[in-house]
C-alpha cells in the first residue's frame, strides 16, 4: 500500500501539488482563527456558590446556609470534591468535576439542586462567573484626582462595568475599592425613645415610603390612559418626608428623628495603590473557554471608548496588570525557539547530506508540519499555548523526511554519470520504497509514544494534552508528506549531475566509527555488560533525583500576601497595607504595587480583613538598573519586609500561580496538609502541632495555617423570661439588632437610571458597645422597652472562617518550599507528621495541592507507559513479524534513559511531569533509530550477506541516517534547553531529557545495538543446526 502511494505520487504530481495547495490553504485558515495563549487553563471544571448573609458570624452562617447547601449538592453527578469556606456574613461553597462533566453540565446540576434548599428568608445562593483560575486577564485602577473614592466607585459600577461586561468574551467585572454609595438613614435613639416609637416602626414607614403602583388604564373618548402612581424617591429631601407616626394631628417626619447621609455602605475590604490608601479597581474575567487574544482586543478597544466618550472629564482608566503582555511575551519565547531550532536543523541537515537542494527538500517540511499543526489543534479545539507549541522539535518531526531524502540521496549518488531521466525516476522511487514501510512504522511508533499523555487527568491532563495534540498533529502531517510530497520534490529538484561526491564529514565519521564497530562486534559481552552496568548505575542516580510537580512559569510580576492577626480591624490593616505597599515600591525594579485587603461587596473572594494580597508591577529587565534575576530581587524583597514589619506571615508568589494552587485543592500552597474532623478547637490544635513538625524541615520557605485565628464577638443573649414579660419574642428582638447595628436596606433613591440603597442604621456613634443596650424595643402593647431591658451583653470570641470538606470541617496547613525539589520536603513532612502526630478517633490527615496532581500523574504514567511499550511492540512485531527483533529494538528504551537521567543530574532539574513527557517522547526517537538500523541489516541479509557483514555494511550505511535523526532532535531542542526568556521554564526540563537521551541512546544504537543484533541471531543461527541433528 505504501509503494503504491509512493509510485502514485510521483506519476500524479499536478494532483499532488494541488492536495498540499489546499492543505496550506487549510493550515492558514485554522491559523487565522486559533485561539492563542499564554498557559494553557489547567483549572478543573468547578461551581462556585456564593451566599450572603449579612452580619451572621460564621457559626450561623455554617448551620443555617453552608451546611444546608452541602446536603443538596452531594452526589451531585462526577462531583469529586464539595469544598466550603464560611466567614462573617458569607458562605463559599466550591465544587469540584471530574473529566467527565464540561461546565454547562455542572452548573446546570448545580442550579437544579439549589431550587428546593430552605435558607432563611432573603438569602439566595448565586453562582459565581463562569471563568476559571487563569480567568484574570485585566486589573485597572480608576482615577480622578477631584472625585472621592465613593464618586469613583459609582462610575466603575455603572459606567465601567456596564461597559466591559458588553464585550464578547467577558464573564464578569469584579469592582473592589471606595464605598458603594448608599444613603443612611442614622436615627436618634434618644428621640425615638422620647416619641415612645420602636426602630421596628420606624423601618416599616421607610419601606412603605416609596413605591410605584400600576392602576391598569382609563377611557377618555377615543383616547385609552394607562394609570401609574409615581411615589418612589429621588432625593434625600423625599426620604425625610417620609411619615413615621402622627401625634396630635400633627405628622412626626423621619427628619424629625433621624439625618440623612450620602455615604458609603460598610465594606469588608479595601484597596491601595503606591501612596494612594483608598483606590477604586476593576478586575476583568474571561469567560472559561474563550479565545483570550480576541477577548483581550475587544477590551483594550471597549476601554479606549469609555476612557475616551462615556468617562467624566479627568477620570482616567490606568491598567496595571493586562494578560496581553504575558500571551505576547511567552509566543515569542516559542516562536524565536523554533525559528532558532529551525536554522540549527538546517545547518545539520546542509552538514550531513552535503547538498543545499536535499537540505532545504527536508527544511520545507518543517512549515507544512507547523501548518498541519495549526490545522490539528484547530479541529480538536485545542488553543495554541506555550506547551502545544513550545514543545514543537522539528528535528523530531521531519524525521520521516530526513530518512527518505537521505536515502534517495544515497541512491542517486551511486548513479553512473549521465544516467538518463527514467533511470533518475526507478531510483527515487525504489529509494522511497525501500525505507516508506520503516518510516511509516517508525513515524507511526513516535505517535504510539504520546499515548500516555493524552490519559493524564486533570490539572497535568490539561496542561499536556495540547503538546500531545500538536506534536501528533504535526508528525501526522509530517508523515503523510513524507511519503507523497518529500519523493515528488526529490525528483524534481535533486539532478543527478549536481550531486557532490562523497561528502568528507561522513568519510571522517566513518573512519572512526567503523574500528569502534568492529571491536565491539568481537566483544559483544564485554559490551552488553558494559551497557547494563551503566545502566544500572543511572538507575540509581535516578532513584536519588529530586522531584516536582511542574517548574513554575515566569509571569513577569509577583503577587505578595501577607497574613496579619485575625483581630486586625479593617483601619490598622489598611496602615499595614500601605506600609507593605511603601517599602515593596523602594525597589527600582518595581513599576506600582495595588494592594487589596479583605473581600469585595459581592463575597466572590472568601479572604478575611487581616489578609493583604498584593500585585507587584515590575518594569521590563532591561529597565532594571540592578543586573539581578527576579529570584534575588523576590528574596530580598522578603527579606526586607520581614525585617522592617514584624508579625505578618508573608509569602510571594505570582498571579496566575496563585490562582492555580488555589484552584487544586481551594487552599493556597503548594503542600496543603488537611486535618478533618468536627470538633474546631480539636482540629485547631492539631494543626498547630502539624504547622511545627514541618516548619524545620530543609526546603520550607514558609508554612502557616489557612485563614486561621478567631474573631472578638460581642453576643447580645436574649432574657426569655423578661422578653415574655413585655410580650415579646426572641425574633423580634434579633430583628431590632440586626436593624440597629449590622444596617438594613428600607428602599431605593433613584437618579436617573441609577439606583441607591437606602439603609437604617445607626450612627457610628450610637453603636458602640455603652450604647447598643438603649436602643428601642417596641413591645405588644405599643410600648417601648430599650435592649438592655430584655438582653445581656458578653464580649467572647468565634472563628474567623470555617472550612468543610465533604461534610467534615478542616483544617488546612500550607507550605511553600523554595531551595529544595518538592518530592524530598514532602517525604521529610510526612516522615515527621506520620512518626509524631497522634489523632484522636474520627479525626485523619490528608495531603493535598501539587504534590496530589504530581502523585495521581506519576501513578498514572506509571501503569499507562508500560502500556505504551506494549503498543510500540506489538507494532514493531507487525513490522518485521520476529519477536526477538521487536525486543531488541525496545532495548534501546532503557538504554535512553541513561543520558536523559544524567542531564537532569548534571543541570540540577528535578523530575517532575515536564521531564516524564520529555522520557516519552525520547522513548519514541530511540524505537525510531532502532528500526532504521534493523531494517537495514534485514534488507541486506535478504540480499544473502552473512549475518556480521550485513551489520556492519548496515551500520556504516545507516550510520548518516542515526546521526542526522538524533542531532537534528538535539539541535531542534537545544534553544529550548539554553533559553532564559519568559516562558522557557516549563519547556526546559522536557528538552533536557530529550537532548541528553538522544546521546546516550544515538552513541548506544551504533554501538550496542549492532552488537546485541548480532550476538543474539548469531546464537540463534548455532542452535539451529543443533536443533536439527536429532530429527
Amino acid at each position: 500500500m505504501i509503494d503504491r502511494l509512493i509510485h502514485y505520487c510521483l506519476r500524479q504530481p499536478l494532483m499532488v501539488m494541488l492536495a498540499l495547495l489546499l492543505f496550506i490553504g487549510g493550515g492558514v485558515a485554522a491559523f487565522r482563527v486559533l485561539p492563542v495563549e499564554a498557559f494553557p487553563d489547567v483549572s478543573d471544571v468547578q461551581v462556585t456558590v456564593v451566599t450572603l448573609h449579612p452580619g451572621r458570624a460564621a457559626e450561623e452562617v455554617e448551620r443555617e446556609v453552608t451546611m444546608p447547601l452541602e446536603v443538596a449538592l452531594a452526589g451531585i453527578p462526577h462531583s469529586v470534591r464539595v469544598f466550603s469556606h464560611t466567614q462573617f456574613g458569607l458562605s463559599m461553597i466550591i465544587l469540584t468535576f471530574d473529566d467527565g462533566a464540561d461546565d454547562y453540565f455542572a452548573r446546570t446540576q448545580v442550579l437544579e439542586r439549589l431550587q428546593g434548599v430552605d435558607l432563611p428568608e432573603g438569602v439566595q445562593p448565586e453562582l459565581e462567573a463562569m471563568s476559571s483560575a487563569v480567568g484574570e486577564i485585566y486589573r485597572y485602577v480608576l482615577k480622578g484626582p477631584h472625585l472621592s473614592s465613593t464618586e469613583l466607585r459609582s462610575i466603575q459600577e455603572w459606567t465601567m462595568e456596564r461597559g466591559l461586561r458588553t464585550v464578547p468574551g467577558v464573564a464578569d467585572v469584579v469592582s473592589f475599592g471606595g464605598y458603594v454609595r448608599t444613603f443612611q438613614v442614622k436615627p436618634d435613639l434618644d428621640k425615638l425613645r422620647d416619641r415612645g416609637i420602636s426602630l421596628a416602626e420606624f423601618s416599616e414607614a421607610l419601606e412603605k415610603g416609596s413605591a410605584n403602583a400600576g392602576g391598569g388604564y382609563v377611557e377618555r373618548g377615543q383616547q385609552q390612559f394607562l394609570v401609574r402612581g409615581v411615589g418612589l424617591m429621588r432625593s434625600p429631601a423625599d426620604i425625610g418626608s417620609v411619615v413615621v407616626a402622627e401625634h396630635g394631628g400633627t405628622p412626626i417626619l423621619v427628619r424629625d428623628l433621624a439625618s440623612v447621609a450620602d455615604a458609603g455602605l460598610p465594606r469588608q475590604g479595601l484597596v491601595g495603590q503606591d501612596d494612594n490608601d483608598d483606590a477604586v479597581f476593576g478586575m476583568v474575567l474571561m469567560r472559561k473557554g474563550e479565545n483570550p487574544s480576541d477577548v483581550l482586543d475587544a477590551l483594550h478597544a471597549r476601554v479606549a471608548e469609555l476612557q475616551s466618550s462615556q468617562l467624566p472629564a479627568g477620570v482616567s482608566i490606568e491598567p496595571f496588570y493586562d494578560r496581553s503582555w504575558l500571551v505576547s511575551t511567552t509566543l515569542k519565547t516559542v516562536f524565536r525557539n523554533l525559528l532558532e531550532g529551525a536554522v540549527l536543523v538546517f545547518l545539520v541537515l546542509w552538514l550531513f547530506l552535503y547538498n543545499a537542494r536535499a537540505a532545504l527538500i527536508v527544511a520545507a517540511m518543517m512549515p507544512l508540519a507547523l501548518l498541519s499543526t495549526f490545522l490539528g489543534l484547530h479541529l480538536w479545539g485545542v488553543p495554541a499555548n506555550l506547551l502545544s507549541l513550545g514543545a514543537m522539535d522539528f528535528g523530531i518531526i521531519i524525521d520521516g523526511a530526513v530518512i527518505v531524502t537521505e536515502h534517495v540521496v544515497s541512491r542517486l549518488s551511486a548513479l553512473p554519470a549521465g544516467s538518463d531521466r527514467r533511470t533518475r525516476f526507478s531510483t527515487v522511487l525504489s529509494a522511497a520504497s525501500e525505507v516508506g514501510r520503516p518510516t511509516f512504522f517508525s513515524m507511526l511508533i513516535i505517535i504510539a509514544a504520546h499515548i500516555p499523555i493524552f490519559t493524564l487527568q486533570r490539572q497535568e491532563g490539561r496542561m499536556f494534552a495540547p503538546m500531545a495534540y500538536s506534536v501528533t498533529s504535526a508528525l501526522i502531517g509530517a508523515l503523510i508528506l513524507a511519503l507523497t510530497v518529500v519523493p515528488l520534490l526529490c525528483y524534481w529538484w535533486l539532478r543527478q549531475d549536481r550531486m557532490k561526491g562523497e561528502n568528507p564529514l561522513m568519510r571522517r565519521l566513518t573512519g572512526w566509527y567503523r574500528p569502534w564497530l568492529e571491536r565491539s562486534l568481537a566483544r559483544p559481552k564485554a559490551v552488553l555488560l558494559t551497557a547494563v552496568m551503566l545502566l544500572a548505575g543511572t538507575l540509581l542516580l535516578g532513584s536519588r533525583l529530586g522531584s516536582e510537580f511542574l517548574p513554575e512559569l515566569d509571569e513577569g510580576s509577583i503577587w505578595l500576601t501577607a497574613t496579619l492577626d485575625p483581630s486586625t480591624s479593617l483601619a490598622e490593616a489598611q496602615q499595614q497595607s500601605g506600609r507593605i505597599r511603601a517599602l515593596v515600591g523602594t525597589f527600582p525594579e518595581v513599576s506600582t504595587v495595588v494592594a487589596q485587603l479583605g473581600r469585595p461587596e459581592d463575597g466572590s473572594d472568601a479572604k478575611g480583613a487581616n489578609q493583604i494580597e498584593a500585585l507587584v508591577a515590575l518594569k521590563p529587565e532591561s529597565e532594571w538598573p540592578q543586573k539581578r534575576d527576579k529570584r534575588e530581587l523576590v528574596a530580598q524583597m522578603q527579606q526586607l519586609l520581614e525585617s522592617r514589619i514584624p508579625g505578618p506571615e508573608f509569602s510571594i508568589s505570582q498571579p496566575v500561580r496563585d490562582n492555580i494552587l488555589e484552584s487544586i485543592s481551594q487552599i493556597k500552597g503548594q503542600v496543603v496538609i488537611k486535618v478533618s474532623g468536627d470538633d474546631l478547637d480539636i482540629l485547631t490544635q492539631q494543626a498547630r502541632t502539624v504547622l511545627e513538625m514541618v516548619r524545620g524541615v530543609e526546603g520550607v520557605e514558609s508554612a502557616f495555617i489557612d485563614r486561621d485565628g478567631m474573631l472578638p464577638q460581642v453576643q447580645v443573649e436574649v432574657d426569655r423570661d423578661r422578653a415574655a414579660r413585655h410580650g415579646l419574642n426572641v425574633s423580634d428582638i434579633s430583628e431590632v439588632i440586626e436593624t440597629a447595628v449590622g444596617g438594613r436596606e428600607v428602599g431605593q433613591l433613584w437618579e436617573g437610571e441609577r439606583s441607591y440603597p437606602i439603609t437604617l442604621r445607626l450612627d457610628d456613634a450610637d453603636r458602640s458597645v455603652q450604647r447598643l443596650p438603649d436602643v428601642p424595643v417596641a413591645t405588644g402593647s405599643g410600648h417601648t422597652v430599650t435592649l438592655g431591658d430584655v438582653a445581656g451583653f458578653t464580649v467572647a470570641s468565634g472563628a474567623i472562617n470555617i472550612s468543610r470538606e465533604n461534610a467534615q470541617r478542616v483544617k488546612a496547613v500550607s507550605v511553600f518550599i523554595a531551595g529544595r525539589d518538592m518530592g524530598s520536603v514532602v517525604a521529610d513532612m510526612r516522615q515527621r507528621v506520620e512518626s509524631g502526630l497522634v489523632l484522636p478517633e474520627g479525626y485523619r490527615v490528608e495531603w493535598s495541592g501539587e504534590f496530589e496532581n504530581q502523585q495521581r500523574a506519576m501513578a498514572r504514567l506509571g501503569w499507562v507507559v508500560p502500556l505504551s511499550v506494549l503498543i510500540i511492540f506489538v507494532l514493531l512485531f507487525d513490522a518485521f513479524k520476529d519477536f526477538t527483533n521487536a525486543a531488541l529494538i525496545l532495548a534501546n528504551v532503557p538504554l535512553a534513559l541513561i543520558g536523559g537521567i544524567l542531564a537532569l543530574w548534571l543541570t540540577g532539574i528535578p523530575l517532575s511531569v515536564s521531564a516524564a513527557i520529555g522520557f516519552i517522547a525520547l522513548f519514541g526517537q530511540a524505537v525510531l533509530n532502532g528500526v532504521i538500523m534493523l531494517s537495514r541489516f534485514g534488507q541486506l541479509r535478504e540480499q544473502g550477506l552473512p549475518l556480521l557483514q550485513a551489520v556492519i555494511d548496515g551500520s556504516l550505511q545507516r550510520l548518516r541516517t542515526v546521526l542526522m535523526t538524533a542531532l537534528l532532535a538535539m539541535f531542534g531542542l537545544l534553544p529550548m534547553a539554553t533559553s532564559s526568556a519568559i516562558g522557557a521554564e516549563t519547556q526546559k526540563p522536557l528538552a533536557v531529557v530529550v537532548i541528553g537521551g538522544l546521546m546516550s541512546a544515538m552513541l548506544l544504537t551504533l554501538l550496542v545495538l549492532p552488537t546485541l543484533y548480532y550476538w543474539v541471531h548469531r546464537r540463534r543461527e548455532q542452535h539451529r543446526p543443533q536443533a536439527a541433528e536429532p530429527a
